[in-house]
């Protein structure tokens, strides 16, 4: 039991090198829950069933408690908005309405923040765009090879170049990758998979040069030559020996990571039993049945709150509405508060917030949340 415990801890330590991050030792307790889980995305006879599993990104998300009596405490504030019956749910909170400017002035979710907003908490997530993950092996293989290494260092932007084209019709791109055999991509079929992402960018330069900023315009045709020389390579190095026809093959890795990242924390997650038979055995963690734990119930509220909250603040950063909350301060204060418990909890520790999307998208979300909120 000892070696295996010090094998894990050197594993740990690896994938938070490999992360950027430095292992937390704190012995917090993390609750969690998900939203826009899918399980997995994979094409049927080359199509992509259902558009939303790529328009949406998952966030495995939820509260830490961070010392003694905290819970206890936490409990008492919860009961002003917890339904009397049944369990707490992110609709039962938040309301059912598409507006997000109402939900943030609901009187629940007001209460809801007010009761996470104290010491001793933390909020957390982790989210995964379904399409930058789909699509970023191709640029790491086309870095792997025809002499491109020195292009790691440059490896995200060049990511959200293929990002950006990619986004303006995601179900069809993919759909066209289908094609080629991806995620696998065998030697006959290199070269015209190649051409068609460097014809792709080619077209998308042509159309949409003008919304374009200088950076994104050159890592676009900066990638748009990496594929043109690409094409002559015998094979991509990622884009083999993949599961046929499956874009995401589910989101274990995610709780496997932050089970590694807090070793001495323990982790109470929902029950998944898809995730629960996929990570590696061990002492920190547990799943859990949503209806018996109220801090699992509060995860849903929060990972639901963030979704929404964050496909408020991409649609805003389009239209840039100056008077969304103009009549509506309690709802201002609410997104401040949102804003506020991120920036909190990534100064605790990065590890609690963490995003596998392109830059555009993070960069017109904060963006969007100084222009509001105030930077």
């Amino acid at each position: 039991m000892a070696e295996l415990r010090e094998n894990a801890a050197g594993f740990s330590e690896a994938m938070a090198a490999l992360a950027g991050v430095e292992i937390c030792e704190e012995p917090w307790r993390i609750y969690y829950d998900e939203t826009e889980n899918c399980r997995f995305i994979a094409y049927r006879n080359g199509a992509i069933a259902d558009a939303r599993t790529v328009e949406r990104p998952f966030i495995l998300g939820g509260i830490a408690i961070l010392g003694e009596g905290v819970e206890d405490e936490l409990l008492a504030r919860i009961e002003s908005f917890a339904p009397r019956s049944g369990e707490m749910k992110a609709r039962t909170v938040l309301g059912g309405s598409g507006d997000f400017a109402r939900v943030l002035r609901r009187r629940e979710t007001t209460r809801f923040l007010e009761s996470i907003d104290q010491p001793g908490i933390a909020v957390h997530y982790h989210s995964q765009d379904n399409l930058y993950y789909a699509i970023v092996d191709i640029v790491d293989s086309m870095i792997a090879g025809s002499g491109h290494g020195h292009m790691f260092a440059l490896h995200r932007e060049l990511k959200n170049a293929l990002y950006l084209c990619a986004r303006i019709d995601p179900v069809g791109f993919l759909e066209n990758l289908a094609a080629f055999g991806f995620p696998n991509v065998p030697p006959g079929e290199v070269r015209p998979f190649c051409e068609f992402i460097e014809n792709s960018l080619f077209d998308f330069l042509e159309t949409r040069s003008e919304s374009l900023s200088f950076e994104d315009r050159f890592f676009i045709e900066t990638f748009r030559q990496m594929a043109r020389a690409s094409s002559r390579s015998e094979s991509l190095a990622l884009l083999k020996d993949n599961p046929p026809d499956t874009l995401v093959e589910g989101f274990s890795d995610h709780y496997q990571q932050v089970c590694l990242f807090f070793p001495k924390a323990f982790h109470c997650f929902d029950d998944e039993t898809h995730v629960s038979m996929d990570i590696v055995d061990g002492d920190n963690y547990d799943f859990v049945d949503s209806e018996s734990n109220l801090f699992v119930q509060l995860s849903d509220v929060w990972v639901g709150l963030l979704s929404r909250c964050f496909r408020f603040l991409g649609k805003w950063a389009d239209d840039r509405n100056p008077d969304v909350f103009a009549h509506n301060p309690i709802a201002l204060e609410n997104l401040k508060t949102i804003r506020r418990l991120i920036d909190r909890a990534a100064d605790l520790h990065p590890a609690l917030v963490s995003s596998l999307e392109a830059d555009c998208v993070l960069r017109k979300r904060f963006e969007a949340f100084d222009a509001l909120c105030g930077s």
